[in-house]
């Protein structure tokens, strides 16, 4: 492909991300402003309105991840209700990856072919839906990623998207609960709350100890 063509590409991708970015802005919304009560009121409780300003919010989560996943699934949980605001946020998550996807790989996959992406691509080509799978269920990789990786490979959208809706909804439930519990907490006594944080810290202090204790006996 030629420079013109290249440069044309990126520009339209830019166009797409701005576009993204003004009906955000347009919402008035921040990070910050990502409560129940203040999209309620942007919207005058439409609830179409509601599902769109969330469905933009979790496409630009999975275009950038800078608008921390669990946050998201929180506000759909208070908005909608637990299994309601779940199943929105894988579906919203699912649409969200697979747009960023096929844009990526019909319209932008020469402007995203460089070493980082080429890495991943390399191990999406070889494993493919598991890649994608277990990057989703466990996500070490950013969402971001797989997605502009799995774009730029020869993986195909069904395998894409089968693997991207399994890993959501998995990973999605183990957050939606985590978020439940912290609301339910929060809303009930803050003491449950305290509770709630001091029994992750001490798995997360035994799962470090146990991580130490094998390393000290494989060395040994």
């Amino acid at each position: 492909m030629n420079k013109r063509k290249l440069i044309f590409r990126v520009i339209g991708y830019i166009i797409f991300v701005l576009c993204l970015f003004f009906l955000l802005k347009r919402s008035g919304l921040t990070v910050a402003d990502l409560t129940p009560e203040t999209i309620r009121t942007l919207a005058h409780n439409n609830i179409l309105l509601i599902l769109l300003i969330m469905l933009v919010i979790m496409m630009l989560q999975n275009l950038f991840t800078f608008i921390p996943l669990v946050l998201v699934i929180a506000t759909n949980i208070t908005l909608f209700g637990f299994w309601y605001g779940y199943l929105y946020s894988c579906l919203c998550s699912v649409i969200g990856s697979t747009l960023i996807f096929l844009s990526i790989r019909y319209f932008f996959q020469d402007a995203f072919s460089n070493s980082v992406t080429k890495k991943y691509q390399e191990k999406i080509e070889k494993k493919g839906f598991l890649f994608v799978l277990s990057g989703r269920i466990l996500p070490f990789i950013p969402t971001n990623l797989i997605n502009i990786a799995s774009g730029v490979s020869s993986l195909k959208i069904s395998h894409f998207v089968i693997a991207t809706t399994i890993g959501n909804m998995i990973y999605g439930l183990v957050l939606a609960s985590t978020s439940f519990f912290v609301i339910l907490a929060t809303t009930l006594n803050p003491l449950y709350l305290l509770l709630i944080v001091l029994v992750i810290l001490l798995v997360v202090l035994l799962y470090r100890v146990n991580k130490r204790s094998i390393h000290r006996t494989q060395k040994n």
